[in-house]
């Protein structure tokens, strides 16, 4: 059986994506986020997060940002973790790219 999107079970496949669980995490962490995978969870928050980059982007005329600066302006609806957790994800899917910056300690971001 191969592996979900951006998920590792033992044995599997991953295609040389990121797996939402480190391989030394209890296998309760590889349950949840395979649990998280078959509910759309994960496809949701990212677009969740990627409709708040272009809503930054275009209402504060930014090219670039950073978790914690998207955050703040989007505090209402999304948290910075979640922000934090789901850019990699856009990364891999080729959404959003590091600019090799870094602000107040945060990697800076932009929409490609």
């Amino acid at each position: 059986m191969d592996a979900h999107n951006l998920f590792e079970y033992q044995g599997c496949s991953t295609k040389n994506l990121p797996p939402l669980s480190h391989t030394n995490d209890p296998q309760t962490s590889f349950d949840a986020a395979g649990r998280m995978i078959k509910a759309g969870k994960i496809n949701r928050q990212e677009n969740r997060v990627l409709q708040a980059i272009k809503i930054y982007q275009n209402h504060l005329h930014y090219k670039d940002f950073t978790a914690r600066e998207l955050a703040k302006a989007a505090s209402s609806w999304l948290d910075y973790y979640t922000i934090q957790r789901r850019l990699s994800g856009l990364r891999n899917k080729g959404k959003i790219e590091r600019t090799g910056e870094k602000r107040d300690g945060c990697c800076v971001w932009r929409l490609k």
